[in-house]
């Protein structure tokens, strides 16, 4: 502590008269929280942490209970810079059964991205963010509600902490493994029910990537989206290397295709002279005539029409290499004129990149919209099954054909909005969709025997009705394919 009688050039600590070390929690904050838990920050012996316990409402609910319990056993196991440390669970007064955390003095990753941090900073978040999944995986454990709302991001450092593993889930489990998610960063096999692995959580990164730093990683952003798990990155590593694979190839590719054109140029100045048979010592410089097998590297016609260099994307290394060699004009080397050149073919290989990236994203979404606009057109057909009605054949396969054209029209309707370049993939899987739900829907309802044709049915009361109502869904059939009919020749 420091007195008026110390000397100016020590240290100490300033105390304040209330200053008090207490075993005991106190202190209690409340903290803002959304779902079945409530938080808490409280104090003890000096330092800060974070109370999570269950809110009143569900804490009696052994549902709710079993998936507490669950929560802390998981997120024991985890031991990371970048994970949120839990320490112990403790029946605290007023609070019930807590689980005791670390206290993170920071910010959700939504709050952190409207502060405008640096290009640095964000890829920094993310390789840290990455971090903490790859660890979690290694444990065997699946996040399943990654989102902006759990990242924090610390005031000091801007240090990721991943936190909220509610709804995580592990091999070592088997109870608990119901469906669960945040609907907007779920995977299409979470919103379907189906079996979840890492590639699951994966699907969630790639959604905060492309938020967190925008057209950077458009491959890595795209594979990780790919609507068949099976179609993207297994591991958390993989991710990695094709992001670093991303960063060699742009730090690479302006000024490797500069230094080939350099190359190619003075090979072929060389080879000029020499066929001119020319010493290399002259003092004056020929002419070098322009040649027709290589584009323009150096400045010696000022009217000449520049493009951007010929490049294309090698897929197996995620670079860009040239396509066809370079013309050679003579002259000096201008390298305003080559820096502003490769700024030109970055902007339009970046403006390609994004068109690219546009359609692909189109694409996906079209297909994660189509599966339930399949399901929702053959819903009639579920409910007459279900009904008491008397079933009759006509009638059922009247109600598939209606459904199955009115999916033909919804397919035609969003290939017609899709880019040219991802139709037809559109079309092939839109109707592999349909074709297998019309499959489906026969084998699961045989029409006969199950259900009496309707000449089976000798009640007059009862066979009318029938009779009419199958005409008028044939005849509503018959309409759905004219109208399918007209809009494929519109699209073609």
């Amino acid at each position: 502590m420091i007195n008026p009688s110390d000397d100016i050039s020590s240290s100490g600590f300033v105390l304040s008269s209330e200053y008090n070390v207490s075993g005991a929690f106190s202190n209690f904050l409340e903290l803002p929280s959304r779902g079945y838990c409530r938080l808490c920050k409280a104090q003890r012996n000096g330092q800060w942490f974070t109370l999570k316990a269950l809110k009143p409402e569900v804490a009696h609910d052994p549902v709710y209970q079993g998936m507490f319990e669950k929560e802390f056993n998981l997120m024991m196991q985890l031991n990371h810079p970048n994970v949120v440390r839990v320490y112990s669970k403790e029946d605290i007064q007023d609070f019930g059964l807590c689980i005791v955390m670390e206290y993170v003095d920071g910010r959700t990753l939504e709050e952190f991205l409207t502060e405008n941090p640096t290009q640095s900073v964000r890829e920094s978040v993310a390789r840290q963010l990455l971090e903490a999944i790859g660890y979690c995986h290694g444990k065997h454990i699946i996040h399943r509600d990654l989102k902006l709302s759990n990242v924090l991001v610390t005031y000091n450092g801007n240090r990721v902490k991943l936190i909220d593993y509610g709804l995580s889930d592990s091999d070592h489990y088997a109870v608990l493994k119901e469906a669960a998610y945040t609907k907007a960063y779920a995977a299409p096999e979470q919103l379907a029910g189906g079996e979840v692995d890492n590639r699951t959580d994966l699907y969630a990164y790639g959604l905060i990537l492309k938020q967190l730093i925008p057209n950077r990683y458009v491959r890595v952003v795209r594979t990780c989206l790919q609507p068949k798990k099976e179609n993207r990155y297994s591991s958390a590593e993989e991710v990695v290397e094709a992001m670093m694979s991303c960063e060699r190839g742009r730090r690479l590719m302006p000024w490797g295709m500069v230094v080939m054109a350099s190359a190619v140029a003075l090979s072929a100045f060389l080879l000029i002279r020499h066929s001119n048979g020319e010493s290399t010592e002259s003092s004056q410089p020929t002419e070098v005539p322009t040649s027709s097998i290589h584009d323009t590297v150096f400045l010696a016609e000022p009217n000449k029409k520049e493009t951007p260099l010929p490049v294309y994307e090698d897929q197996n290394s995620g670079t860009y290499v040239l396509d066809k060699p370079l013309t050679i004009v003579s002259g000096s080397v201008d390298t305003q004129s080559i820096e502003a050149r490769r700024q030109r073919t970055d902007s339009i290989l970046n403006a390609r990149e994004q068109e690219k990236d546009q359609a692909q994203e189109a694409l996906d979404n079209a297909i994660y919209n189509f599966k339930f606009t399949v399901d929702s057109m053959f819903k009639p057909v579920d409910s007459y099954v279900k009904s008491k009605e008397v079933k009759t054949s006509n009638i059922l396969r009247g109600l598939i054909y209606i459904a199955e054209y009115k999916a033909k029209i919804r397919e035609c309707q969003i290939r017609s909005q899709l880019p040219k370049s991802k139709r037809n993939s559109f079309f092939n899987y839109a109707n592999d969709q349909i074709k297998v739900k019309k499959k489906s829907y026969i084998q699961k309802y045989p029409p006969i025997p199950q259900y009496p044709n309707e000449q089976q049915v000798r009640d007059p009361e009862i066979y009318q009705p029938i009779l009419e109502q199958s005409k008028k869904y044939q005849e509503e059939g018959r309409k759905q394919r004219q109208e399918w009919e007209r809009l494929m020749r519109s699209i073609h």
